[in-house]
């Protein structure tokens, strides 16, 4: 049941789709975990507004799930080995109804992308390090692998979690549709690959080196700045777009809790980790796992250089997504089993109170919710 602690102006989504983690990752048993969700907003005179499911498939770990951009479409990426690349149908009352689903060639795909026209699927493997390529057609249906990519460059310093190349985040540069942009825990680096037509992966332009031990998770690129972070430095490493490149302008800290560490850590006594890096308007807000907050920057575009504005608890436990829409803050918190919803202009408002918990919108339960998606119901 959804629980309401304050009032708001904005707008709450009419729908929001969960990727949850699976207890049997094998997706032999439907009852051991929660794969996809789908809950619509009831709106509730005495007690305000709250989410109801309404739809659910059991996908087998649904780590990361993009909407389709024009059909009504999700596309879900398995984290599971081997992992599993699935195209589901989401039906104006909330059912789903899986049209393809298929084995990719790598192990812990935990995100993928979609091209503008919706016809092209790249994957990205944390286990075997490799990002895919596959084709869905007008059907819904899936092709490929169609190529792949693994990098050979050097690893980083951390002998545990820099082992081998890791692809933790694919991403089609905003402002260069054929650039794609991969996040590599592994090597420190972001890859530039040229996505072509018939789904081949080429090297678009050397890859960007980061700092050693800098753990590249997630980015976003916001115009002519770049902003990447580092979960195994707790950093934001901030650059600008020049001479068909990035230049480092800055790296500032995720957290003004470094070294602070919680039971919610991935391990137990290292430093907190950012999970989920948005940009909106012009902030760039970020989760941290360790000390559970949600951390809020404001971007100066002029010099491609941020700014830290305030630090807030996130509201639950091992933060794994974070979603920005409407003047509100949306968090799923992994270990706690919930969605915690904050209002965005009340935590920049108080800017500087600390780490004390920001006044929750809503929140409502749900198992082990690794992504967010949130959606209008088409007409």
């Amino acid at each position: 049941m959804t629980e309401r602690r304050a009032s708001h102006p904005t707008t709450l989504p009419r729908r929001v789709v969960v990727g949850g983690y699976s207890l049997d990752p094998s997706g032999d048993d439907p009852e051991a975990g929660t794969g996809l969700t789908v809950l619509d907003l009831h709106e509730r005179p005495a007690d305000g507004p709250a989410y109801v499911r309404v739809g659910h498939e059991a996908l087998p770990s649904p780590s990361w799930v993009v909407p389709h951009p024009t059909d009504p479409w999700l596309v879900s990426v398995s984290e599971t080995a081997p992992s599993m690349l699935a195209c589901t149908r989401l039906e104006n009352d909330g059912r789903l109804t899986v049209l393809d689903r298929r084995a990719t060639g790598g192990d812990g795909g935990c995100h993928l992308a979609l091209t503008a026209d919706g016809r092209q699927v790249l994957v990205a493997h944390y286990g075997s390090g490799t990002v895919e390529t596959f084709a869905l057609d007008e059907a819904g249906r899936l092709t490929g692998p169609l190529d792949r990519f693994s990098s050979s460059a050097p690893l980083g310093p951390d002998p545990v979690r820099q082992d081998a190349p890791h692809a933790h985040q694919v991403v089609l540069d905003p402002h260069r549709s054929d650039e794609v942009l991969v996040c590599d825990l592994g090597t420190d680096r972001v890859h530039r690959l040229l996505l072509h037509d018939d789904g081949r992966l080429t090297e678009a332009a050397p890859a960007l080196v980061l700092p050693p031990g800098f753990g590249p998770r997630h980015l976003v690129v916001a115009d002519d700045t770049l902003v990447v972070a580092g979960e195994l430095s707790s950093e934001l490493w901030v650059g600008r777009r020049e001479l068909g490149g990035w230049r480092p302008t800055q790296v500032i800290g995720t957290t003004r809790r470094t070294g602070d560490v919680t039971a919610s850590d991935p391990a137990p006594g290292d430093a907190p980790a950012p999970s989920a890096l948005r940009f909106s308007d012009d902030l760039v807000v970020v989760a941290t796992r360790g000390p559970d907050t949600v951390s809020v920057f404001r971007l100066d575009p002029a010099e491609s250089t941020v700014a830290f504005v305030t630090e807030v608890a996130c509201g639950g436990r091992h933060p794994r997504d974070v979603v920005v829409a409407d003047g509100l803050v949306w968090v799923a918190d992994q270990e706690s089993d919930e969605v915690v919803v904050l209002d965005l202009g009340a935590i920049t408002a108080e800017a500087g109170r600390g780490l004390e918990a920001a006044a929750a919108v809503l929140r409502f339960p749900t198992p082990r919710p690794a992504c967010l998606v949130l959606l209008d119901v088409r007409s």
